[in-house]
């Protein structure tokens, strides 16, 4: 078990990375590869489509992380199989890649990503996809970006962020300062700039719904992140719910959504939960 669940982040080899994916590569969905969302930067996106659509017909849009690119330059590729999970519970996927520091800074990493929405929504008509049901997700980083994307409406601007009706965030990064790795400095500044990359800096009244994850043995990022966005939206009345897993570290949390371990602990089943509930009558989803 744990050679499958070591997934995607520094120390795991080519091989194992493979091992995860192989399952996913042959579910029942359609996958349309490397569309160029950025002409300029030359960024590409896939597009997994499901066979049995839900009627919500939500979009999940999923960032992966790697700190901002400062640990190990990841790719879309590698999350092949986080597309299977949902795409076999009726959902379409995007997974975008996006430039890395140290060749660019966060202010770019944010126009990828607000790109990687825009393009969505505006091709949505074009491969079958809602653009107005969109669930931002995210995992450690990704879910650091993703949560600025959801927190913060500057990114997108009013007309896409009125789409965007829910994010997922598995071990991300929302309050971290002060800084504790050098490279950070760097990523985020200048100085005068700091607070502008920490999503608790922007929770405010009408902001989608919320759904924090994270395992208790996780020792990349602090569970204080989770506990501070929670305190923050809690105390503007905004829905936010949370599950922490005893079991769980920061790779295992996102290796709970690939095959064979998606039954192994309730992380895939807790988020599908949320989301179904994000277009029920359920005024905030637990």
């Amino acid at each position: 078990m744990l050679l499958g669940l070591c997934l995607l982040l520094t120390g795991c080899t080519s091989l194992q990375l493979g091992y995860v994916n192989l399952a996913a590569r042959f579910a029942d969905y359609q996958r349309i590869a490397d569309l160029v969302y950025d002409e300029h930067s030359q960024q590409h996106l896939d597009i997994y489509l499901t066979s049995q659509p839900k009627p919500n017909r939500a979009l999940i849009v999923f960032f992966y992380g790697g700190c901002w690119g400062a640990c190990q330059p990841l790719t879309k590729e590698y999350y092949r199989f986080l597309a299977e999970a949902f795409t076999s519970a009726g959902y379409p996927v995007v997974i975008s890649d996006y430039r890395l520091y140290p060749s660019v800074k966060f202010a770019d990493i944010m126009h990828d990503a607000a790109g990687t929405v825009k393009f969505a929504v505006n091709h949505a008509a074009q491969y079958g996809l809602n653009p107005q049901n969109i669930v931002l997700m995210g995992h450690s980083a990704g879910a650091h970006i993703a949560a600025m994307l959801t927190l913060n409406p500057a990114y997108l601007g009013p007309d896409y962020y009125a789409n965007i009706k829910g994010f997922v965030g598995l071990a991300g990064p929302y309050d971290f300062l002060p800084f504790t790795e050098a490279y950070q400095a760097d990523l985020f500044g200048p100085a005068s700039n700091y607070a502008n990359s920490q999503p608790v800096n922007f929770v405010h009244t009408g902001q989608p719904p919320l759904l924090l994850l994270h395992g208790l043995k996780d020792s990349v990022v602090k569970l204080k992140n989770l506990d501070s966005l929670k305190h923050h939206a809690l105390a503007i009345n905004g829905c936010v719910s949370s599950h922490i897993y005893s079991e769980l570290d920061h790779k295992t949390l996102i290796g709970a959504f690939a095959l064979p371990y998606q039954t192994s602990e309730p992380v895939l089943t807790d988020t599908l939960h949320f989301i179904e509930g994000l277009f029920s009558q359920t005024p905030c989803p637990a």
